[in-house]
């Protein structure tokens, strides 16, 4: 259902963008945007997760891995802990939801198992990013679709609703609350919880609309490098 929402609002936000105005892209082309924003940080944590290693046991050679999948944050931990036990670590398990690792199930004997699984770690981490995560970069890359899709699909469907709304701020001031407590909220001059409620079902927000598509099964593709 939220997925042919999804489909359905995003449609619109093109097609009404003031005249003179570059037209903001889709959704598809956003994903695709953010997915190379996401594998920017990717890169940088692996780098940072190289050089701790390299700091613990030496100037050693870590593989070059190929993403299998982009993955959300849920599914993090159950796919690592699995790579990791195709190395021979069986025993990794997950907490916080999957968000974190739990490696006190893992029998180890010696630096040398200790630098292998530290190893294996790594390559994991590598095989599977986290489509979810958010930095600097990436709230950049959706701000402007996220304004455009207010502006241009949004706040017209809650008037057609018989909704009032608020003003919108500017595209810059928009973006800098974007994904912060300070998030434009289009639904404030809707004074009832349940007007509220049906308002968001029938006009999604877009950070609903843009979660929903993150975190589908098509997704949590494979990116191009």
């Amino acid at each position: 259902m939220r997925r042919r929402l999804a489909a359905g609002v995003v449609a619109g936000v093109a097609s009404c963008a003031p005249a003179g105005e570059r037209p903001v892209a889709g959704l598809d082309v956003l994903l695709t945007e953010r997915d190379r924003a996401v594998l920017e940080l990717h890169d940088e944590t692996l780098t940072r997760v190289a050089g701790f290693l390299r700091n613990t046991w030496g100037p050693v050679i870590l593989p070059e891995e190929s993403i299998v999948r982009l993955v959300t944050a849920s599914e993090w931990g159950p796919a690592v802990a699995r790579c990791i036990s195709t190395f021979g670590f069986p025993g990794v398990g997950t907490a916080d939801g999957g968000e974190r690792l739990d490696f006190s199930g893992v029998q180890v004997s010696g630096p040398r198992e200790n630098f292998e699984i530290d190893v294996a770690t790594y390559r994991c981490y590598a095989r599977y990013p986290v489509r979810t995560r958010i930095d600097e970069g990436v709230r950049q890359v959706e701000a402007p679709w996220a304004f455009a899709y207010t502006r241009d699909t949004l706040l017209p469907c809650l008037l057609a609703d018989g909704h009032p709304v608020p003003p919108l701020p500017s595209r810059t001031e928009f973006g800098d609350g974007w994904r912060t407590d300070d998030a434009f909220d289009a639904y404030a001059a809707i004074i009832d919880p349940a007007d509220r409620l049906r308002a968001a079902v029938r006009c999604p927000a877009p950070l609903d609309v843009l979660v929903a598509a993150i975190e589908s099964p098509e997704g949590s593709r494979a990116a191009a490098p």
